[in-house]
């Protein structure tokens, strides 16, 4: 069997579809599983060479001159698929499996842009969180094949090999928690307040062993932020090098964003912080953490630009260190 699963953007989205990958190919373990990405994220697959990328040009298929171009390109390299899941739900992710002519076109019942008027086998809405989505697509999948238990959540990077990151740890007594003070740049509201994370962090280091997370855009809370709170940061490591530092910890603490779903699918209890991203569509799979958030009228939002950010203002160090 050949199998199209599609997923373009963004790296959270991605590791979220991780575990239903990791199902089909449990159930399927013959089968030729094609996963289409975007080339910027196509190191997500790298521990799982059970994964075969198809690369999309991120760049060729934001440009209106050449994506369909693109699209039909991509299309070339999976025409002897039998089927296509479409875990995205977007018009381009959809145009890919009809432009290769793939007989049966699923859909996780999630559909932007009419896309699944291209699917001929879309499932019905559920507002659920993206976890759960990906899982329901890969149960119907295989109940249509005879296959049954598809639908369960597991942290499929808890044992793949990864590099070794180095002694990033240094106590063995204190529980280990990594906080995570980033988000990307588009993201940017998700991020809880510095000054938060600052008492946070005074809060627990003498009864954790802490580390900070600092990402490229962060590079300017490395030059500071560690000495005044006397917490260390990771070194620059690459993606997997930090996954492995991160499996390694008791708790990861972060706002809506790659690295709390890093933790998820690597098995580490994870603390996530939201204020405007939607509780049940960003949520967590049963078992893997808990989300905190204040839940004021407002919340969740799509405001990119709010400026007073109250739905993280009030959600207090105290109530974090309650939780974990």
């Amino acid at each position: 069997m050949n199998l199209a699963l599609v997923r373009l953007s963004a790296l959270g989205d991605i590791l979220r579809v991780l575990p239903a990958w990791a199902n089909l190919h449990e159930a399927f373990p013959e089968a030729r599983l094609r996963a289409v990405v975007e080339d910027r994220h196509a190191f997500l697959l790298e521990p799982l060479p059970w994964l075969e990328p198809v690369i999309v040009q991120r760049k060729r298929l934001s440009n209106p001159l050449s994506a369909h171009r693109e699209l039909r390109r991509v299309a070339a390299e999976l025409r002897d698929c039998e089927a296509s899941l479409d875990f995205h739900g977007i018009l381009k992710a959809a145009l890919i499996p009809r432009f290769a002519g793939i007989p049966e076109r699923w859909g996780d019942g999630v559909t932007k842009e009419f896309a699944g008027a291209l699917q001929t086998h879309p499932l019905p809405f559920h507002h659920q969180t993206r976890y759960d989505q990906a899982l329901r697509l890969s149960e119907a999948f295989g109940r249509s094949r005879g296959v049954p238990g598809l639908g369960r959540f597991r942290p499929v990077l808890k044992t793949v090999a990864l590099p070794d990151p180095g002694p990033v740890w240094t106590q063995a007594a204190k529980p280990r928690v990594v906080l995570v003070p980033g988000a990307s740049r588009r993201g940017a509201i998700k991020r809880w307040p510095l000054h938060h994370w600052i008492e946070l962090a005074r809060m627990l280091k003498d009864r954790c062993d802490l580390r900070w997370s600092l990402g490229p855009e962060e590079e300017d809370l490395r030059a500071w932020l560690p000495e005044r709170t006397g917490v260390p940061a990771f070194p620059r490591l690459s993606w997997w090098q930090l996954a492995a530092a991160v499996r390694r910890a008791d708790r990861v603490v972060a706002p809506d964003t790659g690295l709390l779903h890093l933790a998820v699918v690597l098995g580490v209890p994870a603390l996530g912080l939201y204020g405007s991203s939607d509780p049940v569509v960003a949520g967590l799979p049963e078992g893997a953490g808990r989300v905190l958030r204040t839940g004021i009228a407002c919340a969740p939002c799509r405001e990119r630009a709010c400026q007073r950010r109250q739905c993280l203002e009030e959600l207090e160090p105290e109530t974090v260190l309650a939780a974990l």
